[in-house]
């Protein structure tokens, strides 16, 4: 199966028999063979055919638009997997015992994860200031079970998180130092992959949600907000530092990617973004990460296969309105 991205400006797609073109400049650049392709997200300018979207829709194939800079523009999707009873019942469910409950277990995953990122850093860096940072999130945890609202959960979350950021900054090469995180715009190259990196994963946990039936609009943690598909936003805490933060960190000490693969903004306004040549090196690392295998959830299965399973027992906690039946990834 394949997970395509095409990033090449003027890129044009068609269908053509069973096989979906990808070329440019009158030059084929490949060809996919429709029953295989999962998904694509395309980058700035790529043509796309009627055909070839209808046969997206027809085949169920989403399709994602992002700008260089990984803002999101939109989607193609077909609406054959809506399923109005579990969107009516993640309305209803908002503000709920069952919606508290999930958000508390929710965050304790992601705090727990990024937990571990430093802890794994710390084998072999003893720094006091890491070791400093663990003892003040672990303090802080504490309060996301006694926490009586959502709002009160995502208050100490941002602690949490502004301490575990302070302490992925000492993790990396001098050259990839960060005062903390930044976002809309990056400020700094290990931001732009962060940023790049947690819209992906935004939109791959989008398609999970969408396959299940569900409003992606409608969470149980994040407020409300036009355009925010909070429920993706959701599911996604638990991932970030296992799928992309993780991911980032390799590719910035182990040198594979450089601080020549991102460029500033061209209208001089702040912001530090991937290059195409970053981009592709950054895309080749996300796919290979997420078709990695993992044990973390029954059986043998891939961190994308991973996003799939856990989207399936979000709605089928949902319609129980019971938190039990959801938990979050913990890394080991």
């Amino acid at each position: 199966m394949s997970f395509v991205y095409i990033t090449e400006d003027g890129a044009y797609i068609k269908k053509r028999g069973g096989n979906f073109v990808v070329g440019r400049n009158n030059e084929t650049v490949m060809e996919i063979p429709e029953e295989v392709l999962e998904g694509l997200v395309l980058v700035d300018s790529v043509q796309v055919s009627s055909q070839a979207m209808t046969e997206f829709l027809r085949l169920g194939i989403p399709v994602t638009w992002l700008s260089h800079t990984g803002a999101f523009f939109g989607r193609l999707e077909s609406t054959r997997h809506v399923h109005v009873f579990r969107q009516e019942k993640q309305v209803l469910a908002r503000q709920s015992p069952f919606s508290l409950a999930l958000a508390k277990k929710c965050i304790a995953g992601k705090v727990h994860n990024q937990l571990t990122v430093i802890r794994r850093h710390r084998r072999y860096d003893e720094r006091e200031d890491l070791k400093d940072a663990v003892r003040q999130i672990l303090a802080l945890r504490k309060h996301i079970f006694q926490s009586e609202t959502s709002e009160q959960i995502m208050g100490y979350e941002g602690i949490m998180a502004r301490i575990y950021f302070q302490a992925l900054a000492k993790m990396v090469p001098p050259e990839f130092s960060f005062p903390g995180r930044s976002r809309q715009p990056p400020l700094d190259a290990f931001n732009a992959m962060l940023s790049f990196g947690y819209t992906l994963l935004m939109y791959e946990i989008y398609t999970a949600v969408a396959n299940e039936g569900l409003s992606p609009y409608f969470g149980f943690l994040h407020a409300l907000k036009n355009r925010h598909p909070a429920l993706a936003s959701d599911l996604m805490e638990e991932w970030r530092s296992v799928l992309i933060d993780s991911m980032v960190l390799s590719l910035v000490n182990h040198h594979e990617i450089k601080l020549e693969h991102f460029t500033p903004r061209e209208d001089g306004e702040p912001g530090i973004y991937l290059t195409r040549d970053g981009r592709a090196i950054f895309l080749r690392a996300y796919e290979k990460k997420l078709r990695t295998q993992n044990k973390y959830i029954e059986g043998k299965r891939s961190y994308r296969q991973s996003l799939a399973y856990q989207a399936g027992k979000y709605a089928e906690a949902l319609m129980a309105e019971n938190a039990e039946l959801y938990e979050p990834i913990f890394l080991r």
